[in-house]
Order: C-alpha cells, then sequence, then structure tokens
C-alpha cells in the first residue's frame, strides 16, 4: 500500500470513529438495526467492488459499510446483504467488480430498489443495498 493510500485510509478510519461520537449519527445506526459492537466496513470511494465486498464477506451480514471521499471529506453508510435470486424480479442489474464502491453508491442511491446481482465468484452474489436513513418518528 502506497503511503498516500496508507495516509487516506487513516484519516477515513478517523472520520468515521469522529461521526460515530455524535448522537444523531448513532440514532441513524440504531434505526438501521445496528448495534454498536458490529463491525463497520471503513471504505474509500475509490475502492472496488471487489475489494470492498471481499471485506464485507468476512462477517456476518447484515454489513455496515462507510463510504469516504477523500477530497470533500463526505461520509456515507450503507448495508449490504444477501438478497434472494427470486426477491430480485425480472431485471437484473449486472455490477461488475471492477466498478467503484463510490459509483455503486451513487448508482443505488438515485434508484428506486435496492436490489443487484454482482458479476463476482461469490455463492451468493444477489445483494440488497441500502442506504442508512432515519426513520420518521
Amino acid at each position: 500500500m502506497a503511503a498516500d493510500e496508507e495516509v487516506l485510509r487513516r484519516k477515513a478510519a478517523f472520520a468515521v470513529a469522529r461521526d460515530l461520537g455524535r448522537h444523531e449519527t448513532r440514532a441513524l445506526f440504531e434505526a438501521s438495526g445496528y448495534r454498536s459492537d458490529e463491525e463497520i466496513v471503513v471504505a474509500l470511494e475509490g475502492d472496488t467492488i471487489e475489494d470492498v465486498f471481499g471485506r464485507v464477506r468476512r462477517h456476518t451480514p447484515p454489513v455496515a459499510v462507510a463510504i469516504y471521499w477523500p477530497e470533500t471529506g463526505r461520509l456515507e453508510y450503507t448495508s449490504f446483504k444477501p438478497s434472494d435470486e427470486a426477491s430480485l424480479g425480472g431485471v437484473k442489474e449486472q455490477i461488475g467488480g471492477t466498478a467503484t464502491i463510490g459509483m455503486l453508491f451513487e448508482h443505488a442511491d438515485r434508484q428506486m430498489r435496492g436490489q443487484y446481482r454482482f458479476n463476482l465468484t461469490w455463492d451468493k452474489p444477489e445483494m440488497n443495498i441500502q442506504r442508512f436513513v432515519t426513520t420518521p418518528a
């Protein structure tokens, strides 16, 4: 890993740690069904799907992922969990492993559904992607 990339990864980890100290962020995680003892995968927006999902698969789903945009300091949270083939319905968007996690997040955020099939050699390449949002009180 290049020194610059290591610095960016540390910066991302510190941004997530700082953000998790905010009441609003903790409430967001609670509303999304996550406990404080669960791991969060921290990714840079330029990380490939294949790299990020390699880390996601090490955890029990659903898995929270923090995506950090180094140039702007933007930080977004999303969750990934396997989805049944049948629940994907008729149209399946094919997502390649070389796409970046930032590109996928932006695309998924614009869609009405969060289910995608990934072109990766996994047991269950179908994933449900949900952005963390607060639920109305």
